[in-house]
C-alpha cells in the first residue's frame, strides 16, 4: 500500500464507486428492457462503461486499502445502493421489510469492518 492520500480521497473514491455502480446497472436493467437492437447496444455500452470505470475506481482504492476493507466498502455498499437507489428509487420494485432489514445489516456488518471493530 502507497502513502496515505489526502483524507478526503477514501471517502470520494468510495462514492464514485458507489454511483458507478448504479448507473452500470440502470444501464443494464434499461439494456433488457429495450425495443431496439440500437437502444439494447446504447444501454449496455452505458452499464458496461459504468462497470469499468467502477473497477478502476476499486483498484485505485487497493493502493491505499488493506483487501478486506475495500472489498466491504465497495461490494458491500455497493449492494446497499444499488437496492436502494437502483431497484427501490428508479426501477420503482417492491423491497419488503426482510429485503430492508438484510440491506441495514449489510451497511452495519460494512461498517463493522471498515471500523476494524
Amino acid at each position: 500500500m502507497s502513502n496515505p492520500p489526502h483524507p478526503i480521497w477514501i471517502p470520494l473514491l468510495v462514492l464514485l464507486y458507489q454511483c458507478l455502480v448504479v448507473i452500470a446497472n440502470i444501464g443494464f436493467k434499461r439494456s433488457a428492457e429495450s425495443a431496439t437492437a440500437l437502444a439494447f447496444l446504447a444501454w449496455q455500452i452505458l452499464g458496461n462503461l459504468s462497470g469499468f470505470m467502477s473497477v478502476l475506481t476499486y483498484t485505485a482504492l487497493l493502493r491505499w486499502l488493506p483487501v478486506h476493507i475495500a472489498v466491504g466498502l465497495t461490494m458491500g455498499l455497493g449492494f446497499a445502493s444499488v437496492q436502494v437507489f437502483t431497484a427501490w428509487l428508479i426501477f420503482h420494485e417492491p423491497i419488503g421489510t426482510w429485503k430492508w432489514v438484510g440491506t441495514a445489516l449489510v451497511v452495519l456488518g460494512v461498517t463493522l469492518i471498515a471500523t476494524g471493530r
